[in-house]
């Protein structure tokens, strides 16, 4: 091991947070080669906003590690360059592709252990239960197997997929102590990479291992990431005018879900100017939903990570594919719906027939065969795409009220779905669910956002 540490003048350099996050894999892997780096760590949000100023994160964010003269950021791209230069990588293509796939791995579960800590406690334990039941059913089994009379995961070398996936069963351990008591193959290869001396080092009392994430770490990456302190309640707050608009379809999820939230209305252009004064909005625009100690914004991104955490989005990846596929059809008519109440009236009634020929033509017919002698669109549950066809199907009907007169399938997806408890819920007089767009809406919106 201490034959690949480059001798160089200048340490690599690693920006972030005092705390594990992102940069661990990137701090594991250069202990693992036996290089020595310094860190610059955010305490405020000056310095990350002077990182920010000087044009050096390319994706402006962390971490970032300046070395031999580069300035690396995104972790994979990191990894990778680490990887190569200090030949942990494989020694032809077949190897790297192996090394790939099982680092692509460790990462996956590595990515549902880092957001764990940033959550509320509810949550938080649904989470760990989560990284429980993917590391005993659907990674541990595969990296067992691979060990099988193996001393390395790859090869006959030492490699990064072997350093990733150590740290992903010693943070793995921490939640759950005895996750590896039916893996012998595990156990024995933690101890032999435990055991490597750069390794061992690294894992010493005194190195720059991080601990696991406390409260003030994941106070320290709000403040300076969302400006905002984490507060880690329950609370689920939605900031929207006071219509259907962006938001009617995060409404929608949340209310299939069984989910109570708060509305923040904003009928001022004073109110969205000090959500932009206070930083809260990424891209400058609404809808943003505060959740899980979070601050969420764009339409897609909050709806996906509702169908995560309320399970709306399928069991495996075939399944998300199609969800995927089908809500993106669902969108792309429900734009045509989300236009519509501010244009002129002439284009108004243009916009209504185009309205019925895509949704007869080209969008109906496509979910009247999906949905033929199946209940839900996608497999056997509920999801997402399901909860964005219904929406759609009763936002058409206020336009065209017999336009299922045809679809037979539809008709009777439209009368299981408003019939869930929760749907049919939201579908009653008083709840949360937006009446069609009128005037005193869209001169809301005009004026709010100087339209």
């Amino acid at each position: 091991m201490s034959n690949r540490a480059a001798i160089m003048s200048d340490k690599p350099v690693l920006y972030y947070f005092d705390g594990r996050g992102k940069m661990e894999s990137i701090r594991w892997a250069l202990a693992a080669v036996g290089v020595e780096f310094e860190e610059k760590l955010f305490d405020t949000k000056e310095e990350y906003e002077k990182l920010l100023k000087s044009g050096d994160l390319l994706f402006q964010q962390v971490p970032m590690v300046e070395m031999d003269g580069l300035k690396l950021v995104q972790s994979k791209a990191i990894l990778s360059y680490i990887a190569g230069k200090y030949n942990i990588y494989g020694k032809d293509l077949k190897e790297r592709l192996f090394i790939d796939m099982y680092t692509e791995g460790a990462t996956d579960l590595m990515g549902l252990v880092i957001p764990s800590f940033f959550m509320a406690e509810p949550e938080q334990n649904k989470q760990l239960d989560r990284v429980k039941q993917r590391a005993l059913n659907r990674y541990f089994p595969v990296y067992e197997k691979a060990l099988e009379n193996q001393e390395y995961l790859v090869g006959k070398q030492f490699s990064i997929a072997d350093v990733q996936l150590l740290e992903v069963i010693l943070a793995v351990e921490e939640l759950h102590p005895t996750i590896l008591q039916n893996f012998p193959n595990l156990q024995a290869f933690k101890a032999r990479i435990s055991s490597v001396p750069t390794i061992e080092k690294f894992l010493s009392p005194g190195s720059k291992r991080k601990p696991i994430a406390d409260a003030t770490y994941v106070n320290t990456v709000t403040k300076i990431l969302f400006s905002w302190p984490v507060t880690m309640c329950d609370k689920i707050v939605l900031h929207y005018f006071n219509g259907r608009g962006r938001a009617e379809s995060i409404r929608w999820l949340l209310a299939t879900a069984g989910v109570k939230f708060e509305e923040h209305f904003l009928d001022t252009k004073e109110q969205y100017d000090q959500l932009l004064k206070n930083g809260d909005l990424m891209f400058q625009q609404v809808p943003m939903l505060e959740i899980d100690g979070i601050k969420l914004i764009s339409t897609k991104a909050i709806q996906n990570y509702i169908v995560r955490k309320y399970n709306l989005y399928g069991k495996d990846l075939k399944e998300k594919a199609f969800i995927d596929m089908y809500v993106d059809g669902i969108s792309d008519l429900s734009t045509l719906m989300l236009s519509m109440p501010f244009q002129k009236e002439e284009e108004k009634q243009k916009q209504r027939d185009l309205i019925k020929q895509r949704a007869l033509n080209r969008y109906f017919p496509v979910f009247e065969k999906a949905l033929a002698n199946k209940k839900y669109l996608v497999g056997d549950e509920l999801s997402f795409a399901d909860v964005g066809l219904v929406e759609a199907i009763l936002a058409v009907e206020e336009v065209h009220p017999n336009i299922l007169q045809d679809f037979s399938n539809l008709q009777a997806f439209k009368a299981r779905m408003i019939a869930i408890p929760t749907i049919k819920k939201f579908l009653e007089p008083g709840s949360q669910k937006k009446p069609i767009a009128d005037e005193t809406y869209v001169n809301t919106v005009k004026k709010v956002l100087s339209l």
